[in-house]
């Protein structure tokens, strides 16, 4: 995926699946969660990014759900932040299956992200270390 550069493998479980056979809508949140996590244990690796006080919330999720997903599919999922803002950014995903040297799209996400400190029950300025690291990976050739 052109202008992605953190993939993620993800092993699809049967617990995924509904009755029709495919992964259930809920699994893909799922999905996405993981490789969201994996991009900022990749990409920020900062001490204390998952602290007790200060975190990260997800204000909003879109999934364009685009092929079923279903047991015994190679899926990988494509991360990127798009946008940096003050207090949120926001994270794409394109999950896709890949068959021999064939990628194909089966869903594409849009997550908002805020950064929230759970002492005061507020959102926070993302921390310049944090934009620094994100920019410094995504713009990287």
């Amino acid at each position: 995926m052109k202008n992605f550069k953190h993939k993620t493998s993800i092993q699809v479980r049967f617990a995924d699946m509904d009755m029709m056979g495919h992964a259930n809508n809920s699994a893909y949140s799922t999905f996405i969660e993981y490789a969201r996590m994996k991009y900022f244990d990749d990409v920020v690796a900062e001490e204390g990014v998952w602290s007790k006080l200060e975190g990260l919330i997800l204000a909003r999720l879109e999934i364009d759900f685009r092929l079923p997903i279903v047991l015994g599919d190679e899926i990988f999922i494509y991360t990127r932040c798009s946008r940096m803002g003050t207090k949120s950014f926001d994270m794409e995903c394109v999950i896709v299956k890949r068959e021999k040297e064939t990628e194909t799209i089966m869903a594409e996400t849009k997550a908002v992200i805020v950064c929230f400190d759970y002492s005061t029950n507020k959102t926070v300025v993302v921390s310049e270390e944090r934009k620094k690291k994100i920019a410094d990976y995504e713009m990287a050739t």
